[in-house]
């Protein structure tokens, strides 16, 4: 084991820490992925890297602690995004944060493999992630409904491909140079391009309500320079516009279902409590996220 390792955060699956010594950050991955499904994850960086996207440049070198594969990362020295920061949260990061997406999805297209190693979803396994075998049986329903209409939509290399899958303002670093970093590829999947443009705005808009307020104003600012910086880089498919209302209200349910298996449900603080109330009135009544129905009128 390294010594002197400093904590970082790793959400709700890794520990991460950062070696500061050595200029490298470790990841201890969580028990269920394995040495096939990270080195992976660790090509399809590398393939990355290698065509211009910036990241936390992985090593192929691996190892193991309590069972569990340790991963080496470059550590980026730079700034986690600030919503309340005009210098991070303004329209030319909005711009570039769309462009970093779209050139990934563009390199997806290329990307090719001998075998498969990542999870896929299929219409034939839709519940790739194992989401909707503990939802509460309304959520449940409302989890099937949407994945229905998913099934209804053609795969095609322009809608899906391998994907960041978490590609939200968490795991984006500004480095002092103003280049935006992605970080943590740890969810990678085949799946469609609509989830990772869905997530970047739900966490986009949920932030910048708790913090910022003034969110009409906001959704037209932020998605109008977003999918400008994408389309730069990839055609936005009409079928990865229409998709974006289900991807939202399915990461309302997979929040909903992570903060339900995680949290002291017993112990709630008043912000948990609320933001459990939130989302069940949401998903029950199909309330629409940020009120969008159609995200072509910002195309």
């Amino acid at each position: 084991m390294e010594e002197n390792r400093i904590r970082l955060d790793g959400g709700f699956h890794n520990d991460i820490f950062h070696l500061e010594e050595e200029g490298r950050v470790v990841r201890i991955s969580d028990k269920k992925k394995t040495k096939e499904m990270i080195l992976q994850e660790i090509e399809w960086m590398n393939f990355l890297h290698e065509h211009g996207v910036a990241m936390s440049k992985p090593e192929m070198t691996i190892g193991y602690e309590d069972g569990r594969v340790k991963t080496y990362f470059e550590f980026i020295k730079g700034d986690e995004m600030d919503v309340t920061n005009e210098l991070h949260w303004n329209v030319k990061t909005f711009e570039l944060w769309g462009r970093v997406l779209g050139r990934m999805h563009e390199l997806s297209k290329q990307y090719r493999v001998e075998e498969i190693s990542r999870p896929v979803w299929t219409v034939e396994n839709p519940d790739v992630f194992d989401i909707g075998g503990g939802l509460l049986p309304w959520v449940k329903e409302e989890y099937d409904r949407l994945m229905q209409i998913l099934c209804t939509y053609k795969i095609t290399p322009d809608t899906f491909g391998l994907i960041h899958n978490d590609f939200h303002q968490g795991n984006l670093i500004i480095s002092n140079e103003g280049t935006l970093n992605t970080i943590d590829f740890d969810e990678c999947s085949y799946n469609w391009y609509a989830q990772d443009i869905a997530v970047s705005f739900y966490h986009a808009y949920w932030q910048h309500h708790s913090y910022n307020g003034n969110t009409d104003s906001f959704t037209h600012i932020f998605m109008n320079h977003f999918f400008a910086g994408y389309q730069s880089e990839n055609v936005l498919h009409e079928d990865m516009i229409e998709q974006i209302p289900i991807f939202l209200k399915l990461r309302e349910i997979f929040l909903y279902q992570l903060f339900m298996r995680k949290w002291h449900m017993n112990n709630l603080e008043g912000w948990q409590i609320y933001t459990l109330k939130e989302l069940e009135e949401k998903i029950k009544n199909q309330i629409p996220y940020a009120g969008i129905t159609d995200f072509s009128i910002y195309v």
